[in-house]
């Protein structure tokens, strides 16, 4: 089991929790369901295990988030950067931002790239920073510098539409791999609920008195950060509560944290 998974997992089982005004005695990681609670109840206590779902703004029912992916791929570019940066000693006051070519990269194995990718963006800045010529002349050298042409280069000319290179003493390699806001998808959610509800299946319930299920927006990235209330989720869809009927998921809630926080439950249907 990956312990850190385990562990933001338990997170977002405890900002749920505080949102819900819910009193856990104990909460603990598990396997099959994710977490497993014991509630306060007035009568007693109530042992729930909750099964964790992270919600992603630019879900793809087909391959997740691609905007998640295409950020990890330029976290590893990144880090393959930093690695020349320190071999070479090389471009510590370099600030650079390349714009990738997202429909380009969707089709690829974006691992097998990174390596490569990296090497020529950094050999390319290396050469361009010294030797390019610009119209915008401010001390010491130069401010900025675009460039949209990379002869010699054929991963960058399939892969990158543009490069800003700017000298300065804060040094930040960016690229524009941040998600879009496109609002929280009804017709994502129930494929999102069918999908945990076929593992659920199996799950043992023994020492359970509830089992729930948890899609949690907990803006650790703005991949998974919401901006809306409950009011514009649409979360009434026929398609949505249909693949809530057929859940052996005892009850099933979204999430999200603050700073726009608020919780809902999704199944049984309630009252706002």
């Amino acid at each position: 089991m990956d312990a850190k998974k385990q562990e933001d997992e338990k997170w977002i089982v405890e900002g749920f929790l505080r949102t819900a005004r819910e009193r856990a005695i104990k909460i603990e990681t598990h396997d099959k369901p994710d977490v497993l609670i014991t509630l306060q109840m007035p009568n007693g206590t109530k042992r729930v295990g909750i099964e964790v779902r992270v919600y992603f703004n630019d879900e793809n029912a087909a391959k997740g988030s691609e905007g998640q992916q295409l950020n990890r791929f330029w976290a590893g570019v990144r880090q393959e950067i930093e690695k020349l940066k320190t071999k070479t000693g090389q471009l510590y006051r370099v600030h650079v931002y390349v714009e990738l070519k997202k429909e380009e990269l969707k089709d690829v194995k974006l691992g097998l790239l990174v390596k490569k990718l990296a090497a020529e963006i950094f050999d390319f800045v290396q050469r361009a920073s010294e030797t390019a010529t610009s119209s915008i002349i401010v001390i010491p050298d130069w401010k900025e510098r675009v460039f949209s042409g990379f002869d010699g280069y054929p991963l960058m000319e399939e892969y990158v539409a543009e490069v800003r290179i700017r000298k300065g003493f804060f040094a930040f390699w960016d690229a524009n791999v941040n998600a879009t806001y496109v609002g929280i998808s009804s017709k994502q959610i129930a494929t999102i609920i069918a999908g945990k509800s076929k593992k659920a299946k199996d799950y043992g319930r023994q020492g359970l008195d509830e089992l729930w299920l948890l899609v949690a927006a907990p803006h650790d990235t703005v991949f998974n950060a919401m901006h809306g209330s409950p009011e514009q989720a649409h979360l009434d869809d026929p398609a949505l509560l249909a693949a809530c009927s057929a859940t052996p998921f005892d009850k099933i809630f979204f999430w999200s944290s603050p700073p726009h926080e608020w919780v809902r439950q999704i199944w049984p249907k309630t009252s706002p």
